[in-house]
């Protein structure tokens, strides 16, 4: 492992240094002491070794991925995550990360693991696996521990590596069934914006329409189901049925048409809400739905910011795919992925108009921070 240690910008405070003359008189004298320097971890440490490789659970990166960006993912999760030393990234309890080794293309072969995932992190952490064999319902890992899942502190370290995994467009390898999880990064469309303000729904109705050119999106409340057309026949019976009845009742007729009027008279006055939904047409054959209410705590990666300590309002932004999967197959068509792209550029467009309206901080699917940064450049390549 090579380890730079740069001392341009050290911080520096002044102590107290001694000096003995030749005829053994002391003075004293100010000194520069350094009191840190940057550690910066530039290059892999080597190759890994292979048996460590088949005994441990790697998470897998690319050579793109600064490990700045794994620390920064494992304190928004953990507390006491953090670097106990170049290469050593703690992340809850007994679990740490060591790493980044290099992993050349013997090793991928032999590990089986994708040729863009160049860069391993040896998870070091305490096994501990259920007695009965997981059922079909856990999806990948019960292929991953097919004689019992994970428990516990390792069972909690992997989820959320495998959430770090897809945020990074990175993957894990699972020691004892060798099985390889690469995540498709794509696939974490939705977005949240938590906030201390909320906003009126015919106001966030109006600046999607306006700014964002959501021109066809509707508050949920508006959208009326069309009644099926009734045949002739049907029509007939109801005809029938209504000279059955005979006239209505005076007094009926009047409680009828009072309540209508009330009614209108409600549609005209401003509705208080304590949460709405606003529907639109994205894509080509999808929707988006921008759900908002307040909640009552902040997502973790939210915990230390001072404004959660009042009113918290979320704003989901959510794609919903008008196509259907193809059966048989866990594999979206080409057409669905040209979809889902579409779709996701312009919940990336609803979710950063929102946090410019209200503040507050963009969350993907995974419960990582989205910077504003992102979302707008995503949204200057889609333009």
């Amino acid at each position: 492992m090579q380890t730079n240690v740069s001392l341009i910008g050290l911080s520096t405070t002044q102590e107290p240094a001694f000096q003995i003359a030749a005829d053994g008189e002391i003075t004293s004298a100010e000194a520069a002491v350094p009191i840190a320097a940057a550690i910066e971890v530039s290059e892999p440490a080597g190759v890994i070794d292979m048996q460590e490789a088949l005994g441990h659970h790697l998470f897998l990166v690319s050579e793109a991925v600064d490990p700045a960006e794994l620390e920064a993912l494992a304190i928004s999760m953990w507390d006491d995550a953090g670097w106990l030393a170049p290469g050593r990234l703690h992340l809850s309890s007994d679990a740490e990360l060591e790493g980044p080794w290099s992993l050349d293309q013997p090793t991928r072969a032999q590990l089986g693991t994708p040729s863009l995932l160049t860069h391993a992190w040896i998870l070091r952490c305490p096994v501990s696996r259920a007695e009965e064999k997981p059922s079909a319902v856990m999806g990948e890992w019960a292929q991953a521990f097919p004689d019992g899942m994970p428990v516990g502190l390792e069972y909690r370290v992997l989820e959320a590596l495998g959430r770090m995994a897809r945020r990074l467009a990175g993957g894990l390898r699972l020691s004892g069934s060798g099985y390889v999880m690469v995540p498709d990064a794509d696939s974490a469309v939705n977005l949240t914006v938590y906030a201390p303000r909320w906003i009126n729904p015919e106001d966030l109705l109006s600046a999607m329409r306006e700014r964002a050119g959501f021109e066809q999106m509707k508050d949920a409340r508006d959208i009326v189901p069309e009644a099926p057309a009734l045949t002739p026949a049907q029509a007939a019976q109801i005809e029938k049925l209504k000279a059955e009845l005979g006239p209505v009742r005076e007094d009926i007729a009047s409680k009828i048409a009072k309540a209508r009027e009330e009614l209108e008279a409600q549609r005209n006055e401003p509705q208080v809400v304590d949460g709405y939904a606003l529907m639109c047409p994205i894509g080509n054959r999808s929707d988006m739905m921008i759900e908002v209410h307040a909640v009552p705590s902040p997502p973790r990666v939210l915990r230390w910011e001072p404004w959660t300590t009042g009113a918290i309002i979320e704003y989901q932004v959510r794609w919903l795919s008008g196509l259907a999967p193809t059966p048989g197959t866990n594999t979206m068509s080409r057409t669905a992925r040209r979809e889902r792209l579409r779709s996701a550029q312009e919940v990336e467009k609803a979710a950063g108009l929102i946090a410019t309206l209200v503040g507050g901080n963009v969350i993907d699917e995974d419960g990582f921070l989205v910077g504003l940064a992102d979302v707008s450049a995503e949204e200057d390549e889609a333009e």
